[in-house]
């Protein structure tokens, strides 16, 4: 496995993961990532305020989707977009994204990150995934987006 760029004949791709996950990506966040990506892609290049990465087999099938945008209301650098195809799941795909932007973002002088993800009876292993590797929870919103749909902030910091 091996991690790179987006390119534009990933986004397919990607929005096909999304969809196999709908509890954590519903219609709504789906629709925010053409937009998102399409900035990304007119620079041919990471930028310091955003960044998107897949992870690809040695076939270039894409197994998993993360990356990292500048967070103006907060004033962080966010983990977005993370997903991993379900049948390559627990095979450290996923570590692999988050640690690749950690060291972008760390490169760029950040020594913390930031991730929003649901809270939902169905998510646990979600929650679990993210302080196995080192994010703090430091916020739990309840009824966030509708009735028993939480919002959790997790928080990393970052080591040189």
């Amino acid at each position: 496995m091996h991690i790179r760029s987006l390119e534009h004949k990933d986004q397919n791709n990607i929005e096909a993961i999304m969809r196999e996950h709908s509890l954590q990506f519903p219609k709504f966040i789906i629709e925010k990532y053409p937009a998102r990506w399409s900035k990304f892609l007119k620079s041919k290049e990471e930028t310091k305020n955003d960044g998107y990465y897949v992870a690809i087999d040695d076939n270039d099938k894409i197994l998993g989707h993360a990356g990292y945008i500048f967070n103006e209301d907060v004033g962080r650098f966010e983990i977005v977009g993370v997903a991993v195809k379900k049948d390559y799941q627990r095979q450290g795909i996923g570590q692999q994204l988050i640690h690749t932007i950690c060291n972008k973002i760390n490169d760029l002088g950040i020594n913390e990150v930031i991730l929003y993800t649901l809270g939902h009876v169905e998510n646990e292993t979600t929650l679990t995934f993210y302080r196995n590797i080192g994010f703090d929870m430091v916020n739990y919103e309840k009824d966030f987006f509708i009735s028993d749909y939480h919002r959790v902030t997790f928080v990393k910091a970052l080591v040189r």
